[in-house]
């Protein structure tokens, strides 16, 4: 009787070890399959990254050859009207955001006020 139960034991205990290994299998698979997939979303950035630096390089080099040649007085106007408009583009879209950060902020400090006061109550 002590050996059937030890048997029985035993086989449990191996049933056990059995059904952990198929899981830490199945989960090497898995995160086998995760690692592949992060591994080729990396492979694609980093090809879209060097794209990107190699138009930056363009653009650079174009400006540079832009840079270079000395601009006539009409070109200077326009490049201090350009300048201008594009100053004031973006401080009209740095005000936007800084309104809208203001109000969320103000949200923040409404809702933290009527929670505050829930745990108080």
């Amino acid at each position: 009787m002590k050996l059937r139960v030890e048997g029985l034991e035993a086989r449990l205990r191996t049933d056990r070890q059995a059904d952990l290994l198929r899981e830490i299998d199945d989960r090497t698979r898995r995160l086998e399959s995760a690692l592949t997939t992060l591994e080729a979303g990396f492979a694609t950035a980093r090809a879209e990254m060097n794209e990107q630096f190699d138009a930056v390089e363009v653009e650079v080099a174009g400006v540079r050859r832009a840079v270079s040649a000395p601009p006539s007085e009409e070109e200077a106007v326009d490049v201090q009207a350009e300048t201008a408009e594009g100053v004031a583009a973006i401080r009209s879209e740095l005000a936007d955001g800084f309104g809208c950060f203001r109000s969320e902020l103000l949200d923040l400090g409404i809702k933290l006020d009527r929670l505050m006061k829930a745990v108080e109550a």
